[in-house]
C-alpha cells in the first residue's frame, strides 16, 4: 500500500490506518522518485507528493495525494489522484514526466483540477474520470470542455453519467504497444 505521509485528523483516516496495521498490510510512504518494477516491463513511478509536502494550498490533503505513472512499453497511464492546480503546477515546474496515453483525471474532474497547462503537459490520447453521483457537480463543465477540445468526446470516459444516471465499468487493455478500451453498464 502506497500512501502519503499526511497528518490527517479525520476519524475515518485514523480507522483506515488502524485497519492496515491490524491486518498487517505492508505500507510504504509514497515520495516522488520511487519506482516499482512489477515485472514483464511494467513499472510504476511515484511522481507526487514531493518532499516537503505542499502546505497553504486550497486543499493540502488533495494536493499531497499520490500521483503515479504506470508504464508498459509504449503505453502509459497518468493517475492524477485528487491533485488540484497547485500540485499540477508544481509537477510542471519540476519537469516531471507527465506524459500518459491515458489520463485518470484528477479530483473527479472538479473545476480545481486538470488545468489547460497540466493537460498540455500530459498530452493524453484518452481521459477517464472516476466519478459518482455527487453534490459537487463533478465533473465540472469547464474541465469537460477542456478535455473535449483536446481529445474529442469519443476519447473521454466517465464512470458515472449524471444525465442518464448510469454507472459504467471501464477497462483498459494493453499489450504495451496498443490500447483497447472496453466499457459496460
Amino acid at each position: 500500500m502506497l500512501y502519503p505521509d499526511l497528518d490527517y485528523p479525520s476519524p475515518l483516516y485514523q480507522e483506515w490506518l488502524r485497519l492496515l496495521e491490524e491486518k498487517d498490510i505492508e505500507c510504504t510512504i509514497a515520495q516522488a522518485g520511487q519506482q516499482i518494477d512489477l515485472g514483464e516491463g511494467i513499472t510504476i513511478k511515484v511522481l507526487h507528493p514531493q518532499t516537503p509536502l505542499l502546505t497553504g494550498t486550497g486543499s493540502d490533503i488533495n494536493n499531497n495525494s499520490v500521483v503515479l505513472r504506470l508504464s508498459m512499453g509504449r503505453v502509459s497511464f497518468l493517475l492524477a489522484a485528487d491533485i488540484e492546480w497547485e500540485a499540477e503546477f508544481e509537477l510542471i515546474a519540476l519537469r516531471a514526466d507527465l506524459s500518459g496515453t491515458v489520463l485518470k483525471v484528477g479530483h473527479s474532474g472538479s473545476d480545481t483540477s486538470t488545468s489547460a497547462e497540466f493537460l498540455a503537459a500530459a498530452n493524453p490520447q484518452v481521459a477517464v474520470i472516476s466519478v459518482g453521483d455527487n453534490p459537487f457537480g463533478h465533473p465540472s463543465d469547464e474541465v469537460l470542455k477542456r478535455l473535449e477540445e483536446k481529445l474529442g468526446t469519443e476519447n473521454i470516459y466517465l464512470t458515472y453519467d449524471a444525465k442518464t444516471d448510469e454507472h459504467h465499468t471501464i477497462e483498459f487493455i494493453t499489450d504495451g504497444e496498443r490500447l483497447w478500451v472496453k466499457t459496460e453498464l
